[in-house]
C-alpha cells in the first residue's frame, strides 16, 4: 500500500485525478448519510406526533 502512495506522490499528474475521484466518493457518501439522517428525523418526529395524538395504545 505504501508503494502505491509513494508512486502517486512521485507523479503528481496522476495524484490529481485520484484525489478528485476520492473526493467525489466521499461527497456522495456524506450526501447519502445526510439524506438518511433527514429521513430518520422526519420519521421520528411523525412517530412522536402519532403516539401523542393516539396515545400509547396499551
Amino acid at each position: 500500500m505504501s508503494g502505491v502512495v509513494q508512486y502517486l506522490l512521485a507523479n503528481p499528474i496522476l495524484l490529481v485525478p485520484v484525489l478528485l475521484i476520492v473526493a467525489t466518493l466521499v461527497w456522495a457518501l456524506i450526501k447519502k448519510l445526510l439524506k438518511m439522517a433527514a429521513i430518520l428525523m422526519i420519521a421520528g418526529a411523525l412517530y412522536v406526533i402519532l403516539v401523542r395524538y393516539f396515545g400509547t395504545g396499551m
